[in-house]
């Protein structure tokens, strides 16, 4: 099970495959049952080098012929590189285009300063390394939650955040089985610190959910969420090509209100707006206006334009603008412009894409008394709350 989640999308013969599935039982790992789901996640990508440690028994397989390179007690903190076209192991160089790290039983991976369980395998693009972790489905998810959501928090809002993190991650391993891996380890997909990330009341939050996931008609979906909707949440098909009642925004969210990140205001030089925008593309002279011309339903903005001081006028995206400048720096796309001579203020309210579970809004409606349940309901209207075992 934990090679067949290596190999999806990777090319192979079907004697290769025979040798991976002899491999699976050799490797002792730990019992993966026929309701249970294995994720690959990308921990590192396109790097030259990593610092690499096994506390304990481990082998090393190769990737493609499922052969047994290295039997290891421990591996003490090594060097990984990519070594003229081979992967470097210490002092040790391999001619592999991947290898597989197996820790036996209790034994864990460190990853430069961060602890995982599962498996690694080393990918070698032919230019760089990229590392991916394949862990079991629930043991992911307690990775996850302390980085996008406090463990101090209401256990309703942490269990409502494990039901989408899960939601989230199924859907993922379905949309990217042809990529070497399914998620990252990041914003771009949920952001995942291993074992080092799990804490108590995260792993109750995981246990005490386990399997349970949100469907539209049966299927699953792509349960997003961010930290704070400013009032109201956001249709997906504003940023994505996805367009589901869940995700159809328009969420009148008061439990966001009385939240940190619902209001804010960022003061901004306009040369370095210029010089952000012509670094991602743009082509624009020295800004003499900056104005909202296009809003969507639910407040935020669609379309700006930007007007040098030629009288030479942009219209951009308002996606486009915000990625643009990064999304911890413009907090979300719900704002107003206010023009100050050679700057210029966004005032703004909300933080995140606004799709999907409002993370704020889960906190607060714990606190009167929402059950997790009601709170997914409230955030994604029209979904159903199953277990994936269930689900066809």
């Amino acid at each position: 099970m934990f090679l067949k989640a290596f190999r999806r999308g990777a090319s192979a013969s079907v004697l290769s495959r025979i040798v991976l599935a002899l491999v699976v039982v050799c490797l002792n790992v730990t019992a993966v049952t026929a309701k249970s789901k294995l994720i690959r996640v990308s921990v590192l990508r396109d790097v030259d080098h990593f610092t690499l440690a096994v506390e304990g028994r481990h082998t090393i397989f190769d990737f493609n012929t499922g052969q047994k390179v290295t039997v290891g007690v421990r591996l003490l903190p090594a060097m990984v590189a990519f070594d003229h076209g081979k992967i470097r192991i210490g002092e040790r160089v391999y001619d592999n285009q991947r290898l597989i790290i197996d820790p036996r039983q209790d034994a864990t991976l460190r990853v430069n300063d961060k602890h995982f369980r599962g498996m690694l395998v080393i990918i070698n693009t032919g230019s760089a390394l990229t590392v991916v972790n394949s862990i079991e489905l629930e043991q992911y998810i307690r990775g996850v939650l302390y980085h996008e959501i406090s463990d101090k928090w209401p256990l309703e809002a942490i269990k409502a955040q494990a039901v989408a993190t899960r939601t989230y991650a199924l859907y993922s391993i379905d949309k990217f089985a042809a990529r070497d891996y399914d998620v990252t380890n990041d914003v771009y997909s949920q952001v995942y610190g291993g074992k080092t990330a799990e804490r108590y009341r995260t792993n109750l939050a995981v246990s005490r959910t386990k399997g349970e996931v949100l469907t539209y008609r049966g299927k699953i979906f792509p349960a997003f969420f961010h930290a704070n909707s400013g009032g109201v949440t956001e249709d997906a098909s504003e940023l994505w090509n996805i367009d589901l009642p869940p995700l159809k925004g328009g969420v009148e969210s008061p439990y966001s209100i009385s939240s940190p990140h619902y209001s804010w205001r960022r003061n901004f030089r306009l040369k370095d707006i210029q010089n952000t925008l012509n670094a991602h593309g743009f082509k624009i002279g020295a800004i003499k206006n900056i104005k909202v011309t296009e809003q969507n339903k639910s407040r935020r903005v669609r379309k700006l334009e930007i007007e040098d001081r030629d009288g030479v006028k942009t219209v951009i995206d308002g996606k486009a603008f915000r990625d643009a400048l990064g999304p911890n720096v413009l907090k979300s796309n719900m704002y107003e412009v206010e023009m100050k001579g050679y700057y210029m203020d966004l005032i703004g309210h909300g933080w995140g894409h606004g799709v999907g579970m409002c993370q704020w809004g889960a906190y607060n409606m714990s606190l009167l008394r929402f059950s997790y349940k009601q709170i997914l309901k409230f955030y994604y209207p029209g979904s159903a709350l199953e277990r994936f075992s269930d689900i066809d």
